[in-house]
């Protein structure tokens, strides 16, 4: 007959388990343990940190980065169409979303999402102040031209646009 010796927790040493982490064999306790499609993993296994699908390359950072911006941009003319900005913000978004993809190889995360969020509002706000700047009002800002940047429609515009392009990336 042959004594089984119990098993403990990597993380809790005072927790007996039988349950062991699907990816990398490491006891868990209840604790400790995330549900997964796959099993019980760690949390360590379970964050897909380490995955190859979220470690994005400099220079493709860098050109999803400037993808970003000149979708930015892009997002800054949708206003002009008023009411209608809501449905074609929203297919505007999604298209600005997967070009930011493949920029960046297909790749995703936090990092990713934030740079075109970020990178989509600086580019409509940039393209915005060239705007002012093209039709004659390169001073201080003005309250027309505060009027100008705040227009409703251009702010529904980049909202929508930048959500929708951030979702693309996020669910894929």
């Amino acid at each position: 007959m042959q004594v089984e010796t119990p098993t403990y927790c990597a993380r809790h040493p005072k927790e007996e388990t039988a349950v062991r982490c699907a990816s990398c064999e490491t006891p868990i306790c209840p604790k400790c343990m995330v549900s997964t499609p796959v099993g019980m993993k760690c949390r360590d296994c379970a964050s897909n940190r380490q995955s190859v699908l979220y470690q994005v390359r400099p220079e493709r950072f860098a050109l999803a980065g400037i993808v970003s911006l000149i979708a930015g941009a892009g997002a800054a003319f949708l206003g002009a169409i008023g009411f209608f900005v809501i449905f074609v913000g929203t297919a505007y978004g999604y298209f600005a979303g997967s070009l930011i993809l493949k920029a960046s190889g297909m790749k995703r995360g936090t990092k990713l999402e934030v740079l075109a969020g970020a990178g989509m509002v600086i580019g409509a706000l940039a393209m915005k102040v060239l705007s002012l700047i093209a039709i004659g009002k390169p001073g201080a800002v003005s309250a027309i031209s505060l009027r100008f940047v705040l227009d409703p429609f251009f702010l529904i515009a980049v909202a929508i646009s930048t959500a929708c392009a951030v979702s693309k990336i996020r669910y894929l």
